[in-house]
């Protein structure tokens, strides 16, 4: 290690997710100059990096590569299997926590939902105008790709679980002993910190009493759920069950977009006649 760069300072032995003890793995150069240790917890069996002192150079936006190549195909995917999970529950409000640019809030509302997308890291290019939830509590929250990103999952989830939904909506690859090449330790971006295994996620479904189900690449924690509607939702999630969903979703009539753009016209009459436009 250079003398430029931070000394690791992982001084805490202690699970950020559990509080389980934790035994030293790897350790690995993230960012191109970073030597980070990797450890697992003796108890929930999770992986995760040190304390992550390195995230605002991570996510400053001057270094970021734009490694996340499979955003377009992530949220065509995403939106088939959130349309009929909420079809499956009889789910209207929704939060797309961590939603980026607002691509799959944008896509949801289209089809009816009624979507609004939360990210402190990113402008919601698609999803301007609905970033203030209309409800006090969601039926539905989403949060793909972003688990893996937090440096505190306890507290983090905490404030998802907070919101208590009838439906949470995960997705983050699960840890289970993987070697240190794995791709979704993402060495190059530095951004992915916690790895969750699959006795973890049981360990949150039961502190937050909510029903566990992985199929698809999909964690969905439940409450009240039916076993027939659980067995439906673990068949229809299946990949190749949303590739073909993919290719039915289309057809469907996208009555939000109108709703939308008449709602979008008066907020931009009411915002000019605040002045709040140059």
């Amino acid at each position: 290690m250079s003398k430029e760069m931070p000394t690791c300072n992982h001084t805490d032995n202690n699970c950020r997710l559990c509080g389980g003890t934790l035994k030293h793995i790897y350790n690995l150069r993230i960012l191109h100059r970073y030597d980070i240790n990797y450890f697992e917890c003796e108890n929930c069996q999770s992986a995760q990096t040190e304390n992550p002192y390195w995230l605002d150079e991570a996510y400053n936006k001057a270094n970021e590569q734009n490694l996340d190549i499979g955003a377009i195909q992530r949220n065509l995917h995403n939106v088939s299997a959130c349309y009929v999970i909420a079809k499956l529950f009889g789910l209207k409000n929704v939060i797309d926590f961590g939603g980026g640019e607002g691509l799959l809030c944008r896509m949801l509302r289209d089809y009816g939902a009624n979507c609004y997308v939360i990210d402190k890291y990113r402008e919601p290019t698609y999803g301007e105008g609905f970033t203030e939830p209309d409800f006090k509590s969601p039926d539905l929250l989403l949060a793909f790709e972003l688990l893996e990103h937090f440096p505190n999952p306890k507290l983090d989830l905490e404030k998802l679980f907070n919101y208590n939904p009838k439906v949470l909506m995960f997705s983050t690859e699960i840890y289970c002993k993987q070697k240190q090449d794995w791709w979704y330790f993402a060495l190059e971006s530095g951004q992915h910190v916690f790895f969750y295994s699959m006795k973890s996620l049981h360990f949150l479904a039961a502190k937050y009493s909510y029903s566990l189900l992985v199929s698809g690449g999909f964690i969905i924690f439940m409450k009240e759920a039916s076993h027939f509607k659980r067995f439906i939702a673990k068949i229809v999630l299946k990949r190749r069950l949303i590739r073909l969903l993919r290719c039915f979703i289309p057809l469907l009539p996208m009555r939000g977009v109108q709703t939308d753009y008449l709602y979008q016209v008066e907020r931009s009459k009411s915002l000019f006649s605040q002045g709040d436009y140059d």
